[in-house]
């Protein structure tokens, strides 16, 4: 009997690649968006630290103090902005492999149909043969 051949096995190779680098940027964009968040944290770590200036001190030091505090305070903006950013690129990332995915699974189910298609056209010329065979056993017996 013949032997199944995926007319489209070529563009799966090519789409099942296309969906694993799909993958790899999301795990990427996901790593991403993780240290993005830590850094968040860390910035908001930093910023529990710093303290409003108490007392009398010389004008100086009164600077440092609100300086250091705006700094740590525009530090955890930024890096909430970063991680924002960070998780719409997991959102792109996560469509664009399931888009891929879906490719991949369309192309797995046509060759799952062409598959079957194929075991029953064997079935059937097996079938054909076996009935050949019988009839003319038959014939060659009844003369």
């Amino acid at each position: 009997m013949k032997r199944f051949r995926f007319r489209l096995d070529q563009v799966l190779r090519v789409r099942r690649i296309q969906e694993e680098r799909a993958q790899a940027a999301l795990l990427l964009a996901n790593r991403g968006a993780r240290d993005a968040a830590a850094r968040v944290e860390a910035a908001l770590a930093e910023y529990e630290t710093r303290s409003f200036p108490e007392g009398v001190q010389p004008y100086e030091e009164f600077e440092r103090a609100l300086f250091l505090l705006d700094t740590a305070a525009s530090t955890v903006e930024l890096s909430r902005r970063a991680h924002r950013d960070a998780l719409l690129v997991v959102d792109q990332r996560r469509r664009e492999w399931m888009d891929a995915r879906r490719r991949v699974q369309a192309l797995e189910r046509l060759e799952d149909r062409r598959r079957a298609e194929h075991e029953l056209d064997n079935r059937r010329a097996e079938d054909r043969l076996v009935d050949d065979m019988i009839v003319a056993r038959h014939a060659g017996g009844s003369r």
